[in-house]
């Protein structure tokens, strides 16, 4: 690269730089008008979520959001009682809070050549897969 071209560089750098500034602005702009509908949103869910006869999937599918997030805000309309099926949260565990980042999953750390466990039931052969009956017959 040459003095020239990173002259002409610089250049086309500044011109992204002049269409990058306004998107910018009207982005700012468009993530507030956005938070306040939300913030209308969900003060809207917490209101019809205290109407006795109020159902959470009714609500969510009103609102554009999922039946998890409205029972967040409105914790009544969650399940009551013990469930039926597999439990995905300890009901009377301890809260986790989720707004913090949890931290990255470790990765397994296993010597590479490692051999596969052998998965088969009892009884299967270990060697060059074994015919059947039917493929013992068909053979010349």
């Amino acid at each position: 690269m040459d003095s020239k071209a990173y002259s002409g560089g610089l250049a086309e750098l500044r011109g992204l730089r002049d269409e990058i500034k306004p998107l910018q602005r009207d982005l700012a702009k468009l993530q507030a008008e956005l938070a306040k509908l939300e913030s209308r949103r969900d003060q809207r869910i917490v209101a019809l979520g205290a109407f006795e006869k109020a159902k959470a999937d009714r609500i969510a599918t009103s609102a554009g959001v999922s039946v998890i997030d409205v029972v967040a805000l409105v914790p009544s309309l969650g399940p009551q009682g013990a469930p039926s099926g597999p439990v995905d949260a300890p009901a009377a565990g301890p809260a986790v809070d989720l707004s913090e980042p949890q931290a990255a999953a470790q990765p397994i750390k296993e010597q590479a050549g490692t051999p596969a466990p052998d998965l088969r039931p009892a009884g299967q052969p270990t060697g060059p897969v074994a015919k059947t009956a039917s493929e013992k017959d068909s053979d010349p």
